[in-house]
């Protein structure tokens, strides 16, 4: 099988396709990857292929967010590269059997999949193209006043939302490959990189799809003695961090965390990521700040968790069998802070936008001390542990590819 794996977005987003990649190399197959640039040694270190796409690196992310770029501003950045890389993407995936893509990589994948006579295959991190009364879409308004039919229309206005998202640079990208027509059909299986006991998806007539379970790397580097000296004191502690979101003043988001953990009386492991929250320049007995540590290795560690509410963070903090609360920021992560209250492993979300010293402070007490919740976070970590998300997801890959 030759595959081609194409992810445009952050850390987070990218690194559930090179967990694919890596099972794919493991297997003999020929893979190909196109990504961001600055993510380049990741996918040559585990023998794959890769392009990279210029002009969305960290630092370009970061400085758009913190300068308030509003999303149509962004889209018309992005649809001017759109070119440069569906060029780029089309020598890279020449020759390649099946080309592997979520929304981040869609724009690419739809118009490089139909130049290069390429099998389309959708592998979502998120509940896309899923349509069901059971939940709503993982973009739309919640509706849940509305039952069944609300989640439908949710679903609606998340298609709506994608479409508005990926329209202009796939246009852009079909220009550059000199395209005309109609966009070729994606193959009717979609892939779910998540667990179906988290949000189950259904089959229909026309679509096949699988929720694998989570496609995750194994932990690249072990944690700091340091920060196992700190985490493995007797008494609680939980990790807060907000990954790769950024916030016009990360000293008060900082203080406001750090007078909720007090007032809780636990331990802290602060994340500082991309900048939400900003380190302290003062060191405290009771806080210790990195700017990142593998999840996999310390969310089990903790007490409970604080996060954004990215898919993969929030894959991570099941996975550990550990309460967690959800300060969603944006996009799909009101609905994993939604969803992981459902499940009866979070309190409450908590908005970014309404974020309080108070309701953070109750959502930790909630999370550490009821044991309803402290069960059912174990028992829920306990089944996603037990899947193997990248193994079945490229057994379905090969399939689909004929190989």
């Amino acid at each position: 099988m030759d595959v081609t794996f194409i992810a445009n977005d952050t850390r987070g987003g990218v690194e559930p396709y090179l967990a694919l990649a890596r099972e794919a190399v493991s297997r003999g197959h020929r893979v190909r990857a196109l990504a961001p640039a600055e993510h380049a040694p990741l996918f040559t270190g585990a023998g794959v292929l890769f392009a990279g796409l210029e002009g969305v690196d960290r630092e370009s992310v970061s400085a758009a967010a913190r300068g308030g770029v509003r999303l149509r501003e962004m889209g018309r950045r992005v649809a001017a590269l759109a070119a440069q890389w569906a060029v780029t993407a089309r020598d890279l995936a020449a020759g390649t059997d099946v080309i592997v893509s979520g929304i981040g990589g869609m724009a690419l994948a739809r118009p490089v999949a139909q130049a290069v006579g390429a099998t389309l295959l959708r592998a979502h991190l998120q509940p896309l193209d899923a349509s069901n009364s059971a939940a709503p879409g993982p973009l739309g308004p919640p509706l849940d006043f509305a039952g069944p039919l609300g989640h439908r229309a949710s679903h609606a206005v998340t298609a709506a939302a994608t479409s508005l998202i990926t329209r202009a640079p796939e246009q852009s990208a079909r220009r550059a490959l000199g395209l005309t027509g109609r966009s070729a059909a994606a193959d009717p299986t979609i892939l779910y990189g998540f667990s179906p006991a988290v949000v189950p998806v259904a089959s229909d007539a026309t679509t096949r799809r699988i929720a694998t379970g989570y496609w995750t790397l194994p932990a690249s580097a072990p944690l700091s003695p340091e920060l196992v000296a700190f985490v493995e004191q007797p008494d609680p502690v939980v990790s807060i961090g907000f990954g790769s979101m950024v916030t016009a003043d990360a000293d008060a988001l900082r203080r406001l965390v750090l007078s909720a953990v007090r007032r809780v009386g636990v331990r802290a492991v602060l994340l500082s990521g991309w900048g939400a929250l900003a380190p302290d320049a003062e060191r405290h007995d009771d806080v210790m700040v990195v700017d990142s540590a593998a999840h996999a290795l310390l969310f089990p560690r903790m007490s409970a968790t604080v996060h954004h509410g990215g898919a993969g963070t929030t894959g991570a903090a099941l996975a550990a069998g550990r309460p967690t609360v959800v300060v969603p920021f944006t996009a799909d992560q009101p609905f994993w802070a939604r969803r992981a209250q459902q499940l009866g492993v979070a309190p409450s979300p908590l908005p970014l936008r309404r974020l309080t010293v108070d309701g953070l402070t109750e959502a930790l007490r909630s999370a550490l001390t009821d044991p309803v919740m402290v069960d059912r976070a174990r028992d829920l970590g306990e089944t996603l542990r037990r899947e193997h998300g990248a193994r079945d997801a490229v057994d379905a890959i090969e399939i689909v590819a004929g190989a």
